[in-house]
């Protein structure tokens, strides 16, 4: 049984000399980082989703919410709730990310639990409360809060003392919610009215999910909040009000580890918000005196980057007897005449168009090209591998070209293909390669021919991303044609 971080005894005595009790827990995060982000679609997509793609300084939101908890929680109590689907993505953004330590990142891999499958906020919660009794003691008080992995939040000091503010209204037996004070009447939010203040938060009135425009403006007049989506409680509030208001989810609780993960596809899917805290009594409110977004459709991407702003683009746009318009491209050069209030996000692969205060609809969108039978929503021009990436470049009959980035200390299988050859050219640092069992190292401007059916792997010793263009020649170009003879 591993021990808990307790919080040190130094922070356990308050300014009178008083040995404050409520502290004495520990304080574990959880990131629910699981979801599909499909209306952030093209940049966001099934395989590769919003929270893992680079967003600001070269960092994910994912790779953001870590650095953020790192200001205020131990590692070791950093827990992310994912698909197993997304396991190498994980460990890449980890891995990946600067200014932490081996120690914290290793805790970071070692705590993320895979969901068998996806039952929403309420279960997924649950499911992180068994997983961690299994490996470590739990008590009554220790505090758990929920993060989604989407989120932007600025500055980080103001992110800790609201923490600190929802630690003391928890080990008061609330359950906290997490209030921004809306700058906008937002239909696609959800908003809390609140009634008595209580211990530097606010008991809860009620919920109001996804109100009419006009809805929305009222409650912005009666001094409501927008639903960020992060929750604060102990363990044993949580366990009592799941038991009390969704006993249908709680009775899987009581069922041992392995009966517990065995019946886990029965288990009903619900949110947090409909399974409990619309019906608890303990509803607790800390206002979110932060600079947030959730960033869950362009309109909120927009509303976050370019609020005042009459024409805004990232990357490459211009704009002509335009007004109100956003360019997301980093591959083309996009101009825009003569139009108002357009979106436009271009792809490699993909062009979407979308009218200002519409793009919740890109969510209908997606389902609707899936269901076409497209593979638009799944993967770009660029697949992540537990080994790094390859971006398609072009391709044409009888032959594919592609850059191929491969992580630091990182090797590809060795393998073979029977209907065609690659031609490797380095681009960027440096590899080592096995051709027909021949070692040699190619760096930037070398290139390697490797014939099909001949065994070859590739392995990037150095501590940056070696990349290479690979042109591909051959009858058949599928992604199936290769035998593998090691894994990664």
């Amino acid at each position: 049984m591993l021990t808990a971080n307790r919080t040190p005894l130094t922070e356990l005595i308050d300014f009178n000399g008083n040995l404050n009790y409520n502290t004495c827990m520990t304080k574990f995060a959880l990131i629910l980082a699981g979801g599909k982000g499909t209306r952030l679609w093209p940049l966001s997509r099934e395989n590769y989703p919003k929270q893992f793609v680079e967003f600001k300084d070269g960092l994910s939101l994912f790779q953001l919410t870590i650095k953020r908890l790192l200001a205020t929680f131990h590692a070791g109590d950093i827990y992310t709730i994912s698909s197993s689907g997304y396991k190498f993505t994980l460990f890449n953004q980890i891995e990946l990310l600067k200014g932490i330590t081996k120690a914290q990142k290793d805790a970071l891999i070692k705590n993320i639990l895979y969901e068998p499958f996806p039952k929403n906020t309420l279960p997924a919660i649950m499911f992180s409360l068994k997983c961690i009794e299994q490996s470590r003691s739990v008590s009554e008080e220790d505090l758990f809060y929920v993060f989604p992995s989407d989120h932007v939040i600025e500055p980080v000091n103001r992110f800790v003392a609201c923490m600190k503010r929802a630690q003391r209204l928890a080990s008061d037996g609330k359950i906290v919610i997490f209030g921004v004070k809306p700058t906008y009447p937002k239909e696609g939010y959800g908003y809390i009215l609140v009634k008595g203040a209580h211990k530097g938060g606010f008991t809860v009135d009620r919920f109001v999910e996804k109100p009419t425009g006009a809805r929305a403006q009222e409650l912005l007049k009666k001094g409501a909040y927008w639903n960020a989506g992060i929750f604060c409680f102990n363990k044993g509030t949580f366990l009592r009000q799941l038991r009390q208001y969704s006993p249908e989810i709680f009775r899987y609780y009581t069922l041992s580890f392995a009966g517990f993960f065995e019946n886990f596809k029965n288990v009903p899917a619900n949110s947090i918000d409909y399974g409990i805290m619309q019906k608890t009594s303990k509803a607790a409110l800390v206002r979110f005196d932060v600079r947030w977004t959730d960033l869950g459709s362009w309109d909120s991407f927009l509303q976050f980057s370019a609020a005042g702003k009459n024409n805004y683009s990232v990357g490459n746009a211009e704009f002509i007897n335009s007004d109100n318009c956003f360019v997301h491209s980093k591959n083309k050069l996009v101009c825009l005449v003569g139009l108002k209030d357009v979106i436009a996000v271009d792809s490699p692969d993909s062009l979407l168009l979308v009218k200002r205060g519409s793009s919740d609809q890109v969510k209908d969108l997606v389902a609707h090209i899936n269901k076409k039978g497209y593979e638009h929503c799944k993967d770009s021009n660029t697949v992540y591998r537990p080994w790094g990436y390859y971006t398609i470049l072009h391709e044409d009959k009888g032959y594919k070209v592609k850059e191929i980035g491969i992580y630091p200390k990182r090797t590809l299988s060795l393998q073979k293909h029977v209907f065609r050859s690659e031609h490797w050219n380095v681009v960027d640092g440096e590899v080592s390669v096995s051709v027909a069992g021949i070692e040699k190292k190619a760096s930037k401007n070398q290139s390697i021919y490797v014939p099909r059916g001949v065994k070859h792997r590739i392995y990037n010793p150095t501590v940056k991303t070696a990349k290479i263009i690979e042109v591909q020649i051959g009858n058949y170009l599928g992604e199936d044609d290769i035998k593998r003879f090691t894994s990664y």
